[in-house]
């Protein structure tokens, strides 16, 4: 398993009714709310690798902004506990932005280390 599949399982298995997606966000017009996970890079692949990604939630349309935040907080909770099959994740300090119609939108970047 990948660390990228790592990671995803990880936030499929904790945000349930979110659509998780990999590399970037296809929206559907604003029914669904969506986590994108997006690899970043990282060091260089040696015998312990840290891959870097960044997940972004995205709230539906007309949604408030406390759901994608407390959504994001229990992501960096949840990882503060457990790395799930990873060795170790950290996140980062998240960051609110909006989409071009609006809708609300948490940046969280996560390093990880695997083997």
């Amino acid at each position: 398993m990948t660390a990228a599949d790592a990671l995803r399982t990880f936030i499929t298995d904790l945000l349930p009714g979110w659509r998780v997606q990999f590399g970037r966000w296809r929206d559907d017009g604003g029914a669904h709310k969506y986590a994108v996970v997006k690899p970043v890079g990282g060091l260089p692949a040696e015998l312990v690798r840290r891959p870097e990604f960044t997940l972004s939630l995205v709230g539906q349309a007309n949604a408030d902004a406390d759901q994608v935040t407390a959504a994001g907080e229990s992501v960096i909770e949840a990882m503060r506990s457990s790395s799930g099959a990873l060795v170790f994740m950290q996140p980062g300090e998240p960051v609110f932005l909006a989409t071009s119609d609006g809708r609300p939108l948490l940046e969280i970047a996560i390093s990880a280390i695997t083997n």
